[in-house]
């Protein structure tokens, strides 16, 4: 049977982790000099370490056995690409180290909640800190700073995780569209009051990287895409009719809505 060299491995493991996840970003490298024969693979937020180890466990061809003082066989294959051919042998890798980093975003929301769970206190407390509860989950005596980050990784991480892989399903289960067709329901309009927004977007129907190219952000109480420092503006029909076109061109179906201006007495 034939050995698969590191390299092939990290190739086949980095695209496997692209397939499994979706819309996170992974980093793939092999080690180098004594550490050649080891993999590291690195991403932010997403899944938990436990679902990606059980992709990544299967690819390694050894394990160290702390009791021998060795390493052993797995027993494992797989099968990669070499230069367009499918091959299938040993990984030549005698471990993966995975290492998930909590981003500041998760961060931020976990310090809120830290903080309301707390009485509205902010993490900056010196000294060992007393067990909590957060969102129901129970937060281990730590210090303040520790105990943010375990309400990241237990609280706000699963919760984003799994509302990312239900928009993932949703995209999926929802039957093509007609080339032409686009989605309905968009409307791009301007109040005074909100200013600049489109409604009826929906998840992977392309009208965010439209819009993000027009400076638009998204707004997560109201769930509408608007323009910052559009409001109490006099609206920009110019601009409004650049963005219809440019989402009309996505294949988009939009209507667009301006107000009659107030008469002046």
């Amino acid at each position: 049977m034939d050995c698969i060299e590191t390299k092939h491995v990290a190739a086949e493991l980095r695209s496997r982790l692209k397939d499994a996840f979706p819309g996170v970003k992974f980093s793939v490298r092999k080690g180098t000099g004594t550490a050649s024969a080891w993999i590291s693979a690195y991403w932010t937020d997403g899944p938990w370490t436990a679902d990606v180890e059980a992709l990544t466990c299967p690819m390694q061809g050894a394990q160290f056995d702390g009791m021998e003082d060795r390493y052993e066989s797995t027993g494992n294959t797989v099968t990669v690409t070499v230069k367009g051919r499918k091959v299938t042998g040993t990984p030549l890798v005698d471990g993966i180290n995975n290492h998930r980093d909590v981003s500041e975003d998760a961060l931020k929301a976990a310090t809120a909640l830290w903080s309301e769970a707390n009485g509205g206190t902010a993490p900056d407390t010196g000294g060992m800190l007393g067990a909590c509860v957060v969102d129901g989950h129970a937060i281990r005596e730590n210090w303040a700073a520790q105990q943010v980050y375990q309400v990241a990784s237990d609280i706000v991480l699963p919760q984003r995780w799994a509302a990312a892989k239900e928009q993932t399903t949703a995209q999926a289960a929802r039957p093509a569209s007609t080339p032409g067709e686009g989605a309905e329901g968009l409307t791009l309009t301007h109040t005074d009051e909100d200013g600049m927004t489109v409604t009826g977007t929906r998840p992977g129907d392309g009208a965010a990287d439209v819009l993000k190219r027009h400076g638009f952000k998204w707004h997560r109480k109201n769930r509408y895409w608007y323009a910052p420092g559009s409001r109490d503006q006099q609206a920009d029909t110019e601009f409004m009719a650049a963005v219809a076109a440019d989402l009309r061109a996505a294949d988009l179906s939009v209507t667009t809505a301006v107000p009659e201006p107030t008469p002046t007495a």
